[in-house]
Parts: structure tokens; sequence; C-alpha cells
């Protein structure tokens, strides 16, 4: 009769075991709601990227639909999985004005990049460093560099000329041209004030 009782109990626990370990397996957690909610939108609408957090969904979509529209569908959606405080922002961008933030951003990290490598190799140009400006589609990209130079300097000029060049010859390579497609474009060397030593 004990044995039989053990028996029982260990069945019993078994039993409840598993069906702990199923439950857990069919429940989805919300990061996998949220997640499986955002990829049904960007099937549904032209999106371009979105991103969150555990209270904040952003999305960028194509200015073909209306931003508004989205968000709805969105806040629908979490209402309908028990998903509430979500702040839900949308946005409707010009798809070629997102193409070329995309470019010039890629080509301001090669640019940056070729700085650290040429510090690393000599010490000239330690320090130098890119920074990001916006990006339109009627206007120039602007191609900004920051030294750490003063603007006073006497050789400051003759430093930013040099920099200038290395620029230049860089975003003269192939590989450049192809992501500037032919873009109009402005290089501005900036002293460690971001005052404008050349424009």
């Amino acid at each position: 009769m004990k044995r039989i009782k053990v028996y029982l109990i260990f069945i019993c626990m078994a039993l409840l075991l598993s069906s702990c370990q199923i439950s857990k397996a069919d429940v989805k957690d919300k990061n996998e709601i949220v997640g499986d909610i955002l990829e049904n939108i960007s099937n549904e609408y032209p999106v371009i990227n979105y991103t969150g957090d555990a209270h904040n969904i952003w999305m960028d979509v194509e200015d073909t639909v209306q931003a508004s529209e989205v968000k709805k569908k969105i806040q629908q959606q979490l209402k309908e999985n028990g998903l509430n405080g979500y702040k839900v922002s949308v946005r409707a961008r010009d798809i070629k004005q997102v193409e070329k933030e995309h470019r010039w951003s890629l080509i301001d990290s090669y640019i940056f990049e070729k700085f650290r490598t040429e510090e690393k190799d000599e010490k000239k140009y330690k320090d130098v460093t890119t920074k990001l400006t916006d990006i339109t589609i009627e206007d120039p990209a602007t191609v900004a560099i920051s030294t750490p130079i003063v603007s006073s300097d006497p050789k400051a000029k003759e430093y930013a000329e040099q920099i200038k060049k290395e620029v230049e010859a860089l975003l003269q390579s192939k590989k450049m041209k192809k992501l500037i497609e032919g873009d109009a474009y402005n290089i501005v060397v900036y002293d460690e004030k971001d005052q404008v030593i050349i424009n």
C-alpha cells in the first residue's frame, strides 16, 4: 500500500511537471508577441524599419501610407494581445530621403574609419573625426570633419586643407563613387570649438 502511494505521488509529480513545461512552451513572452505584431504589420504595410524597447515602439513607413493608420493597427493588435503601456510612434518617410541618409551614413563611417586607421599608423590625424549632419534630398550632403586644432592656430588652414584633400581622395575611390550616386556634396572642416576652418 505504501508503495502504491509513493508510485501515485511520483506519477502526479511527473504529470504536474510535464504540464508546467507544456504551458511554458505554449505561452509566448511579451517580446515575442510584440515581434510577431511588428512582423505582421511589416507584411501588410511598406515598413522601412522598426525598433522598440519594453515601453516604446518606433516605426518608419513609406509616405505612401498614412502613419496614423499604421499606428492605430499596431495599438489595436497590442490591445488584442493584452499588451498595454506601450507608446507607439509611427512616422511616414520619403523612401528616397531614407536611402540617401543611409548611403551618406555609410560614407561617413568609411571616412571615420579612415582617420581611425591613420591615427594608429601616424599621429598627424590624432582625434580627427566625423560628425553627422542632416541629409536632405534637395541639398548637397555635408561631410563634416572635426579636428582638435583651433582656427586661430597659424597652421590651422593648412592642416584643414590637408584633411580635405584626404577626404576628397577617399570620396573619389570607386567604392565611394558608387555610394555617392552622383550626389552633390561639400566637405567642411571644423576646429575643436566647432568653428569652420575651411568650407
